[in-house]
């Protein structure tokens, strides 16, 4: 079953949210010996439908993961404190808190111009500081991730009767 517009448009406004609240996604890969490997990457962005991209600047167990293996587990949450504060005042949420996006990496490859001026962006002011111009001011190798399918957090009663994602990973 392929990934409907609605469930796209909903995960990249999660991801967007949690880039924006956080910082970063976790991504999971497997290490040689099949043990999950979590790391944190600032830099994902979805593009086209079911399509991504993140920059392969830090984390060489990573890159060496899914150089062996490309599957990988994208965790996206929402930690920003006005929608925390509006879902627990509420008693559930009103929109997605997270989602995982599992999906398959490609081969490290240049950057464009585009999408660091996209993630640029996102970063906003943060990326004029000391700590922005390190972390994100060169970011010259991406990798593609096609995200096979799209599964909502469940967070008990507070996310009991959502379904912004339709039956996708449930």
């Amino acid at each position: 079953m392929g990934l409907t517009d609605e469930q796209w448009t909903a995960a990249r406004r999660v991801v967007h949210r949690a880039i924006r609240s956080s910082l970063h996604c976790s991504i999971t890969s497997l290490n040689a010996d099949g043990s999950p490997h979590v790391t944190p990457i600032g830099s994902f962005l979805p593009t086209s439908k079911g399509r991504g991209i993140y920059f392969d600047a830090f984390n060489k167990q990573l890159a060496a993961n899914v150089d062996r293996d490309p599957r990988v587990t994208i965790l996206a949450v929402d930690s920003g404190p006005v929608m925390w504060a509006k879902s627990l005042l509420r008693g559930h949420f009103v929109s997605a808190p997270g989602i995982r996006l599992v999906g398959t990496v490609g081969e490290q490859r240049e950057s464009t111009e585009r999408e660091v001026q996209r993630f640029h962006d996102l970063v906003g002011p943060l990326l004029k500081t000391k700590g922005g111009v390190r972390m994100w001011g060169s970011l010259p190798l991406a990798r593609d991730v096609v995200i096979e399918s799209i599964e909502p957090i469940h967070m008990g009663p507070m996310t009991a009767d959502f379904r912004a994602f339709g039956s996708a990973g449930q």
